[in-house]
């Protein structure tokens, strides 16, 4: 019940969850929490998320899965070089009659490895020296994620609309969001990679009720598919400007694409896309 939101799975708490999970083994196989890891400096470093791919089961979405489902977790971590790091989790359903059960749900979540300086908006890639890095599995290449976020930083999107989709609304919709300290931080005092997922539908749904979509329509929508690439973080005093835009697919599917910026000083900080189901569809 906790990972669920009505009638689906919670995209917040799923990612929330699987990045527990990664932390955690990087821990066990670094021989350090990840928690106390430092550097030469005696920084504090943190294996920020910079890429979350989320793949749902086409047809439904993140509503395939209700509250008391059970579910199978599979995941594997490797690093590249000394600061990278990628996890892929893959969620089997336990059905009983499925033997063995496909996979209903894959979620990629990178890492790279920071030093906390002054603040949020002082985050330097680093590695720590009291944790064995060398120890996790390597992988072959540079993960695919570095590539993603570095395109999706030039187009301002990770998918481009179909030809012909028609746009919801144009110009791009912009709304403004505050950040509360007291729900949207995370235990160094960062900005919580999760917790963008509620920025960005908060955006969203402003952008759709202002194109005149019925509140049905939107209250049970889901995640088909997500990208989001993370360029950097807020501090608690900022807020954020969201510029959101919106594509009709078919079936009852939308396609949209955030931009993130701090509000201080304009600094683009994320870019998400999003494949959504809207309810009844």
């Amino acid at each position: 019940m906790p990972h669920t939101i009505s009638g689906a799975l919670s995209e917040i708490a799923l990612l929330a969850h699987l990045q527990d999970l990664q932390w955690t083994e990087l821990g066990r196989l670094a021989g350090c929490p990840a928690s106390r890891q430092v550097d030469a400096d005696g920084r504090e470093v943190y294996a920020s998320i910079y890429f979350v791919g989320l793949d749902g089961p086409p047809d439904a979405g993140l509503r395939a899965y209700r509250p008391d489902d059970d579910l199978e977790i599979l995941s594997t971590l490797g690093r590249f070089g000394q600061t990278m790091l990628e996890a892929e989790h893959v969620l089997f359903s336990s059905d009983p009659a499925s033997v063995p059960p496909p996979p209903g749900l894959r979620v990629c979540l990178s890492n790279v490895l920071v030093a906390l300086g002054a603040g949020p908006d002082d985050l330097r890639i680093s590695t720590p020296v009291n944790a064995r890095i060398d120890a996790i599995p390597a992988l072959p290449t540079q993960p695919e994620s570095y590539r993603l976020v570095r395109e999706a930083e030039v187009r301002g999107a990770f998918f481009e609309p179909p030809a012909g989709a028609p746009p919801l609304w144009s110009p791009s919709h912009a709304t403004t969001i505050p950040i509360n300290p007291d729900r949207d931080l995370n235990g160094v005092g960062l900005l919580y990679f999760a917790n963008y997922v509620a920025f960005l539908d908060a955006a969203e749904r402003a952008a759709l009720e202002e194109s005149g979509m019925p509140a049905t329509s939107l209250d049970g929508r889901v995640t088909v598919r997500r990208r989001i690439g993370f360029y950097g973080n807020a501090r608690a005093s900022d807020a954020l400007a969201v510029e959101v835009d919106g594509f009709r697919l078919d079936a009852g599917r939308l396609l949209v694409s955030h931009r993130v910026r701090r509000v201080s000083d304009g600094r683009l900080i994320a870019i998400a896309s999003a494949e959504r189901r809207l309810a009844g569809s």
